[in-house]
Protein backbone atom coordinates (compact mmCIF):
# COMPACT_ATOMS: atom_id res chain seq x y z
CA UNK A 1 0.00 0.00 0.00
CA UNK A 2 3.13 2.46 1.13
CA UNK A 3 4.06 1.55 -2.73
CA UNK A 4 0.89 2.63 -3.94
CA UNK A 5 0.92 5.77 -2.40
CA UNK A 6 4.52 6.76 -3.52
CA UNK A 7 3.38 5.39 -7.22
CA UNK A 8 0.26 7.86 -6.95
CA UNK A 9 2.47 11.17 -5.44
CA UNK A 10 4.47 10.32 -8.31
CA UNK A 11 2.59 10.42 -11.05
CA UNK A 12 0.37 13.04 -9.51
CA UNK A 13 3.79 15.40 -9.54
CA UNK A 14 5.16 14.38 -12.82
CA UNK A 15 1.20 15.13 -14.05
CA UNK A 16 1.23 18.90 -12.56
CA UNK A 17 4.74 19.79 -13.69
CA UNK A 18 3.54 18.87 -17.16
CA UNK A 19 0.70 20.45 -16.84
CA UNK A 20 0.03 23.69 -18.80
CA UNK A 21 0.23 26.48 -17.29
CA UNK A 22 -2.21 29.17 -17.56
CA UNK A 23 -0.94 32.84 -18.15
CA UNK A 24 -2.42 35.46 -15.20
CA UNK A 25 -4.69 36.81 -17.33
CA UNK A 26 -3.91 40.03 -19.27
CA UNK A 27 -5.55 43.15 -17.47
CA UNK A 28 -8.07 44.74 -19.75
CA UNK A 29 -7.45 48.92 -20.25
CA UNK A 30 -10.68 50.50 -19.84
CA UNK A 31 -10.68 54.11 -21.21
CA UNK A 32 -11.19 57.24 -18.80
CA UNK A 33 -14.45 58.41 -19.41
CA UNK A 34 -14.12 61.87 -20.95
CA UNK A 35 -16.43 64.62 -21.24
CA UNK A 36 -19.39 63.93 -23.11
CA UNK A 37 -19.35 65.75 -26.62
CA UNK A 38 -21.88 67.94 -27.68
CA UNK A 39 -24.15 66.63 -30.80
CA UNK A 40 -24.16 69.78 -32.75
CA UNK A 41 -27.89 70.89 -33.45
CA UNK A 42 -29.41 69.95 -36.93
CA UNK A 43 -28.69 73.17 -39.18
CA UNK A 44 -31.82 75.19 -39.57
CA UNK A 45 -33.12 75.88 -42.66
CA UNK A 46 -32.52 79.48 -44.26
CA UNK A 47 -36.10 80.51 -45.10
CA UNK A 48 -34.84 84.39 -46.76
CA UNK A 49 -36.14 84.54 -50.00
CA UNK A 50 -33.00 83.60 -52.59
CA UNK A 51 -30.96 86.30 -54.81
CA UNK A 52 -31.46 86.80 -58.06
CA UNK A 53 -28.22 85.97 -60.04
CA UNK A 54 -26.76 85.27 -63.23
CA UNK A 55 -29.45 83.71 -65.70
CA UNK A 56 -32.02 82.78 -62.74
CA UNK A 57 -34.74 86.07 -61.85
CA UNK A 58 -36.70 86.23 -58.62
CA UNK A 59 -40.01 85.51 -58.43
CA UNK A 60 -42.28 86.16 -55.16
CA UNK A 61 -45.84 85.39 -54.73
CA UNK A 62 -46.50 87.10 -51.38
CA UNK A 63 -49.88 86.38 -50.90
CA UNK A 64 -49.09 82.69 -51.63
CA UNK A 65 -46.32 82.28 -49.05
CA UNK A 66 -43.64 81.68 -50.99
CA UNK A 67 -40.41 82.89 -53.50
CA UNK A 68 -38.10 81.08 -55.94
CA UNK A 69 -35.56 81.37 -58.44
CA UNK A 70 -36.27 80.33 -62.12
CA UNK A 71 -34.51 80.26 -65.31
CA UNK A 72 -34.49 83.69 -66.65
CA UNK A 73 -34.97 82.21 -69.85
CA UNK A 74 -38.66 81.15 -68.25
CA UNK A 75 -41.53 83.78 -68.39
CA UNK A 76 -43.73 84.08 -65.22
CA UNK A 77 -47.77 84.01 -66.17
CA UNK A 78 -49.61 85.30 -63.38
CA UNK A 79 -50.33 83.57 -60.99
CA UNK A 80 -49.65 79.88 -60.90
CA UNK A 81 -47.26 79.01 -64.30
CA UNK A 82 -43.54 79.55 -65.24
CA UNK A 83 -43.09 79.01 -68.63
CA UNK A 84 -40.15 77.87 -70.92
CA UNK A 85 -40.70 78.72 -74.33
CA UNK A 86 -39.33 79.14 -77.60
CA UNK A 87 -38.33 82.41 -78.25
CA UNK A 88 -41.11 82.53 -80.69
CA UNK A 89 -43.99 82.29 -78.31
CA UNK A 90 -46.48 83.96 -76.34
CA UNK A 91 -46.02 83.75 -72.85
CA UNK A 92 -49.20 82.54 -72.04
CA UNK A 93 -48.53 79.41 -74.85
CA UNK A 94 -47.37 75.99 -72.75
CA UNK A 95 -43.91 75.32 -74.38
CA UNK A 96 -40.65 72.86 -73.48
CA UNK A 97 -41.26 72.84 -70.08
CA UNK A 98 -43.84 74.26 -67.70
CA UNK A 99 -44.69 74.28 -64.11
CA UNK A 100 -48.02 75.13 -62.21
CA UNK A 101 -48.08 76.09 -58.98
CA UNK A 102 -51.91 75.87 -57.27
CA UNK A 103 -51.84 76.78 -53.41
CA UNK A 104 -54.65 76.04 -51.29
CA UNK A 105 -55.93 75.34 -47.85
CA UNK A 106 -54.35 72.18 -46.72
CA UNK A 107 -57.51 71.52 -43.85
CA UNK A 108 -54.97 69.21 -41.87
CA UNK A 109 -53.94 66.79 -44.18
CA UNK A 110 -50.36 66.03 -44.90
CA UNK A 111 -48.22 66.08 -47.86
CA UNK A 112 -48.16 62.11 -47.71
CA UNK A 113 -51.88 61.78 -47.14
CA UNK A 114 -52.51 64.36 -50.29
CA UNK A 115 -50.21 62.32 -52.75
CA UNK A 116 -51.21 58.93 -51.43
CA UNK A 117 -55.07 60.07 -52.55
CA UNK A 118 -53.93 61.13 -55.47
CA UNK A 119 -52.17 57.49 -56.17
CA UNK A 120 -55.15 56.01 -55.09
CA UNK A 121 -57.38 57.88 -57.34
CA UNK A 122 -55.48 56.67 -60.49
CA UNK A 123 -55.87 53.00 -59.81
CA UNK A 124 -53.91 50.34 -60.47
CA UNK A 125 -52.08 49.58 -63.62
CA UNK A 126 -50.48 53.20 -63.83
CA UNK A 127 -46.64 52.65 -62.58
CA UNK A 128 -47.18 55.33 -60.30
CA UNK A 129 -43.64 56.06 -58.58
CA UNK A 130 -43.60 57.99 -55.34
CA UNK A 131 -40.46 59.50 -53.39
CA UNK A 132 -40.29 62.11 -50.73
CA UNK A 133 -37.25 65.20 -50.94
CA UNK A 134 -37.24 68.37 -48.49
CA UNK A 135 -38.77 70.98 -50.14
CA UNK A 136 -38.34 74.50 -48.70
CA UNK A 137 -37.15 72.93 -45.18
CA UNK A 138 -40.51 70.81 -45.41
CA UNK A 139 -41.21 67.07 -46.16
CA UNK A 140 -42.61 67.00 -49.91
CA UNK A 141 -43.80 64.07 -51.49
CA UNK A 142 -42.88 63.24 -55.84
CA UNK A 143 -44.99 61.30 -57.71
CA UNK A 144 -44.06 60.35 -61.56
CA UNK A 145 -46.72 58.31 -63.23
CA UNK A 146 -49.86 60.00 -62.77
CA UNK A 147 -52.65 59.95 -65.36
CA UNK A 148 -52.49 62.92 -67.72
CA UNK A 149 -52.47 63.62 -70.92
CA UNK A 150 -48.42 64.42 -71.19
CA UNK A 151 -45.96 62.99 -68.95
CA UNK A 152 -45.78 65.34 -65.63
CA UNK A 153 -44.23 65.48 -62.37
CA UNK A 154 -46.38 66.82 -59.48
CA UNK A 155 -44.81 67.31 -55.85
CA UNK A 156 -47.34 68.32 -53.16
CA UNK A 157 -45.40 70.05 -49.87
CA UNK A 158 -47.80 71.64 -46.71
CA UNK A 159 -46.69 74.50 -45.09
CA UNK A 160 -48.68 76.91 -42.63
CA UNK A 161 -51.39 74.55 -43.43
CA UNK A 162 -51.45 75.36 -46.94
CA UNK A 163 -51.51 72.74 -50.02
CA UNK A 164 -49.12 73.70 -52.55
CA UNK A 165 -49.09 71.27 -55.52
CA UNK A 166 -46.39 71.65 -58.06
CA UNK A 167 -46.67 69.98 -61.78
CA UNK A 168 -44.07 69.92 -63.75
CA UNK A 169 -44.81 69.01 -67.44
CA UNK A 170 -43.92 67.37 -70.10
CA UNK A 171 -41.63 65.27 -67.93
CA UNK A 172 -39.76 63.90 -69.89
CA UNK A 173 -35.96 63.37 -68.98
CA UNK A 174 -32.87 63.58 -70.75
CA UNK A 175 -30.58 60.32 -71.07
CA UNK A 176 -27.73 62.84 -71.24
CA UNK A 177 -27.11 63.69 -67.37
CA UNK A 178 -24.29 66.53 -68.95
CA UNK A 179 -27.72 67.85 -71.11
CA UNK A 180 -30.97 68.28 -68.85
CA UNK A 181 -34.01 68.71 -70.52
CA UNK A 182 -35.15 72.66 -70.03
CA UNK A 183 -37.90 71.27 -67.67
CA UNK A 184 -35.23 69.07 -65.67
CA UNK A 185 -33.34 72.65 -65.40
CA UNK A 186 -36.62 74.04 -64.19
CA UNK A 187 -37.42 71.32 -62.22
CA UNK A 188 -33.78 71.48 -60.27
CA UNK A 189 -33.77 75.32 -59.64
CA UNK A 190 -37.67 75.56 -57.63
CA UNK A 191 -36.58 72.35 -56.06
CA UNK A 192 -33.30 73.76 -54.76
CA UNK A 193 -34.63 77.72 -54.19
CA UNK A 194 -38.43 77.39 -52.97
CA UNK A 195 -38.80 78.99 -49.75
CA UNK A 196 -41.65 79.52 -47.24
CA UNK A 197 -42.45 82.90 -46.20
CA UNK A 198 -43.97 83.51 -43.01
Amino acid sequence: MKNTCLIFTLVMLVLTACAPTSEPPTPVNIPAPTATEAIPAAPTFDNSCPTAKDGFNLHVAEADGYCLLYPADAVVVPQRFIVINPASATADTLGDAWVDIQVEPASGRSAAQVADAKIAEAGEGFGVARSEILLGGEQAIVVDGLPAPDSWRVVFVVNNDRLYTLTFQPWFPSNDPTQPAPLETLYATIIDTLRFMP
